[in-house]
């Protein structure tokens, strides 16, 4: 049997609709890619020679190959697993879920493909202190910080009492059929410094408000800006908690210095994609965060072109 020869590799989910649209791209163009959803690996009957640095994989009667032809890799997934299971797994569970978490990391073999982005830089710039730092050394604005599960910590003083409460990492927690996802919090430092604050550490910044939420899209060299609104303009605390059907999008021109800095903080921390959000208050743009695996799917309007040029980074990385 004929293997098919991958020139993109994509490391994806069966329900990542973003993806789809990239595929569709690169069927379009006749770019040969490989589509692996991270839940559906136990279908797939998967080989690695890490010396060659080659795959195979069978999967629906035909063959996959990836060696020296592979051009690229988009790694649309995070570094390590973030969904906390809701039951207990099994042990059978906790093997496949550890030896096959443990693969898809290892096609960090494939040293000679460009990706977006490396697993290793993603993992660095997933780090929000991290980020935040870098973003600072490049001369953003970044509100008032302190990580913390000290109750007794300072925050009034360095802060102020009222603050912006945040996950250190992203929090999506599972209990039985219900889901929970971590959102930023306006709160009273007094009001969740308690005596089961010190369980987990958590971020406190400084509010900025009153703003407007911008989200900055980074494809190579290239950029959009959505101004992120309610039907009053801009929006308090966490947009992403208001009805979709009560949001608008819109284009937004940043400033060419601003622009400049999101390019910069882009390759500094080595990706080639990031999705970065700001906050415009009076005439400062605040650095929020960095995301290297941030969602851009709902803003892809048409004309819009980004799930396009994601297709021709990954089809032509040297182009």
């Amino acid at each position: 049997m004929t293997a098919n020869s991958v020139a993109v590799l994509i490391l994806s989910g069966l329900m990542d609709y973003s993806t789809d649209r990239i595929c569709d791209h690169l069927s379009r163009q006749g770019v040969s890619f490989l589509r692996i959803n991270q839940d559906q690996l136990a279908d797939l009957r998967f080989s690695i020679d890490p010396l060659l640095a080659t795959m195979t994989c069978r999967y629906g009667g035909e063959t996959w190959y990836g060696g020296a032809g592979l051009r690229s890799v988009w790694w649309r997934q995070a570094t390590f697993l973030r969904n906390t299971p809701g039951r207990k797994l099994t042990t059978a569970e906790q093997l496949e879920r550890s030896q096959w978490s443990g693969v898809m990391r290892g096609m960090m073999l494939f040293d000679h493909a460009v990706w977006m982005n490396h697993p290793a830089v993603t993992y660095q710039a997933e780090s929000k202190p991290y980020q935040l730092r870098r973003a600072a050394k490049l001369g953003f604005d970044v509100p008032l910080t302190l990580v913390t599960n000290d109750s007794e910590a300072d925050v009034p003083g360095m802060i102020g009492n009222r603050i912006a409460l945040k996950s250190v990492d992203t929090v999506l927690l599972q209990d039985e059929l219900h889901q929970y996802f971590g959102y930023t919090n306006l709160i009273d430092w007094t009001a969740c410094a308690d005596k089961y604050f010190h369980l987990a550490p958590a971020t406190c910044q400084s509010i900025i408000a009153p703003k407007l939420d911008l989200r900055v899209t980074i494809v190579g060299d290239r950029l959009w800006c959505d101004a992120v609104m309610d039907q009053h303009g801009g929006i308090d605390g966490d947009w992403r908690v208001r009805p979709k059907n009560e949001l608008s999008y819109q284009d937004y021109d940043l400033p060419a210095d601003v622009a400049e800095r999101c390019r910069s903080l882009v390759r500094d921390l080595g990706l080639r994609y990031g999705a970065i959000d700001l906050a415009l208050s009076g005439e400062r743009y605040w650095f929020i965060e960095i995301n290297p695996t941030g969602e851009w799917g709902w803003l892809d309007r048409d004309g819009r072109g980004l799930s396009a040029a994601i297709a021709e980074e990954l089809a032509c990385p040297s182009c």
